[in-house]
């Protein structure tokens, strides 16, 4: 059986890369992002993670198939250690964690009609979720994926990946719905390749997030979402988040901003967690503030931010700062110096990281 999933996919590649690209004129995109991180003692890292990306309109196929994409996301991560030079909860680096030398982030056909689009194929959480302009900013891994669905769930959240049926509904101007179905598990691509085709709701359970996002322009730009996250396992409760991204000054070169995240989800009774419950209410609650500044040293390609979280997690709390200045060095290659503080239960670590970024 096993054997026959193999071909399967064997044969999917086959038919994409021989049939659909060569008729196709694809956008390619290419992402690379190294950085070095000391805790200013004995401990230091090497991070890096090779982003690469293909689109293929339907249109360049045939002319007739409008409105069409086939995307496809890859990454390759390499780390001196897989470990941080910390021991933290939230996760000071958003890139850090195993060495993957190939994994699929996405792989899947999107097509839109009008202010609707469906998307069906293997995705990961991180492509539609928290990837707000302000949070983007930042080399901590909460504001791009808040702990209370990450410890609570075993989701595709980076660098796993799972079968996927995500929609968007463009309500108004101002208003979106969004929502996503995966597999109820993600499993490790470095073990299980073929396991990101898997799709097994009776072993896995379903996975669930929607999010409604208002966006407006009326009072500087800002960006206010509310989301609820389930698994169709009844030991798994729902989790709540919210999101506020909103501009207090803004011109052609200077911009200054705020941001707010909240996330809660049911706390385990002890008889629960005695019983080895997977993925429910190891974090109970985060919430997070941040300032951003675009311009703030005089030049319209850099951007500066502060952000402070604080999270409580079963037995034990953390709260962790970072300080981070981003400089569009050149047109592709931004370098990023980032200052983290974090203080889990009674003990405190501080880390320095230097980053750079290539896009292609």
């Amino acid at each position: 059986m096993l054997m026959t999933k193999k071909k399967i996919v064997a044969t999917f590649f086959l038919a994409l890369v021989c049939v659909v690209v060569p008729k196709a004129q694809p956008n390619f995109g290419v992402e690379y992002i190294t950085d070095f991180q000391t805790n200013f003692g004995r401990n230091y890292n090497w991070s890096n993670l090779l982003h690469l990306s293909l689109e293929i309109p339907s249109e360049t196929i045939n002319k007739r198939w409008t409105n069409g994409r086939f995307l496809i996301q890859s990454r390759t991560a390499y780390h001196l250690f897989e470990r941080g030079v910390i021991d933290d909860l939230m996760g000071y680096n958003n890139i850090l964690g195993e060495r993957i030398p190939f994994s699929l982030a996405m792989l899947g056909y999107q097509q839109q009609w009008g202010r609707f689009s469906v998307f069906f194929g293997v995705r990961n959480i991180n492509q539609d979720y928290f990837t707000d302009p302000y949070m983007s900013l930042f080399t901590n891994s909460t504001p791009g994926m808040l702990p209370t669905l990450s410890f609570n769930f075993p989701l595709a959240d980076y660098p796993f990946s799972a079968i996927c049926l995500h929609a968007e509904f463009q309500i108004t101007d101002n208003w979106l719905l969004k929502t996503s179905l995966y597999n109820g598990i993600a499993h490790n691509p470095q073990k299980k390749p073929l396991r990101s085709f898997r799709l097994n709701p009776r072993n896995d359970g379903i996975f669930s997030i929607s999010e409604i996002v208002y966006t407006q322009n009326r009072i500087g730009q800002g960006i206010y979402s509310f989301g609820v996250a389930a698994h169709s396992s009844r030991r798994m409760r729902p989790s709540f988040f919210a999101e506020i991204e909103q501009s207090i000054f803004k011109n052609e070169q200077h911009e200054m901003g705020f941001i707010l995240q909240a996330g809660y989800s049911h706390i385990a009774t002890s008889l629960e967690l005695n019983d080895g419950l997977n993925g429910d209410s190891k974090c109970k609650s985060i919430l997070g503030i941040g300032l951003y500044f675009r311009g703030l040293f005089g030049k319209d390609r850099c951007a500066f931010g502060v952000n402070f979280n604080t999270a409580n997690f079963v037995g034990i709390s953390e709260r962790a700062l970072e300080i981070t200045w981003r400089y569009q060095w050149f047109e592709r290659l931004a370098i990023q110096p980032a200052f983290h503080v974090v203080r889990t239960g009674s003990q405190t670590g501080t880390v320095g990281m230097l980053r750079f970024i290539f896009t292609l």
